[in-house]
């Protein structure tokens, strides 16, 4: 099975990935994104997070990307 990731979620998720188990904030996922994915904005990243969640349980039935109350986002395998 497979599915397909926008630029913006790939990133987001190569980075989250890169970073398993631990919390990044949002301003910190958006500062490394910021280059390869310039449109990508506080507002939007909420949403392309609940994509990528939607997207990657739909494969195995997990939730793969936890939100850390007041901190952001962590990866868990």
């Amino acid at each position: 099975n497979s599915v397909s990731l926008t630029r913006t979620e790939c990133a987001i998720l190569k980075l989250l990935m890169q970073n398993e188990g631990r919390p990044l904030g949002r301003n910190t996922i958006l500062d490394e994104i910021s280059e390869s994915t310039p449109d990508c904005t506080e507002r939007s990243l909420k949403q392309h997070m609940s994509n990528i969640r939607k997207k990657l349980s739909s494969l195995d039935e997990k939730d793969h990307i936890e939100a850390v109350y007041g901190i952001g986002f962590k990866f868990k395998s």
